[in-house]
């Protein structure tokens, strides 16, 4: 965590699956992550398995009760738009 309770860097695990397929989608994060950040949260990508996202949300966003919406009407959205292979997020 960052003197903001934020997580940093040095918290995000390392995602498992394709490393091309990885560095697409921590692309398409990081345009997503300020507004995250702006209310204390973040998403960290956890693996990619075929065209299956795994996601988790962390600090305010973390049992947050508008998390399924933040995902549902704001990550996924940006992923599929971003990322026409994607069939399938999940977040945890």
């Amino acid at each position: 965590m960052n003197w903001f309770g934020r997580p940093s860097e040095q918290d995000r695990p390392v995602p498992e699956g394709d490393p091309d397929r990885i560095a697409e989608v921590e692309e398409a994060l990081e345009s997503i992550r300020p507004a995250l950040h702006a209310d204390g949260g973040d998403v960290h990508l956890i693996e990619i398995v075929g065209d299956e996202i795994r996601l988790q949300l962390v600090g305010a966003c973390d049992g947050c009760g508008m998390a399924f919406y933040t995902v549902r009407q704001g990550i996924e959205p940006e992923l599929r738009r971003r990322l026409p292979w994607v069939v399938r997020i999940s977040a945890e």
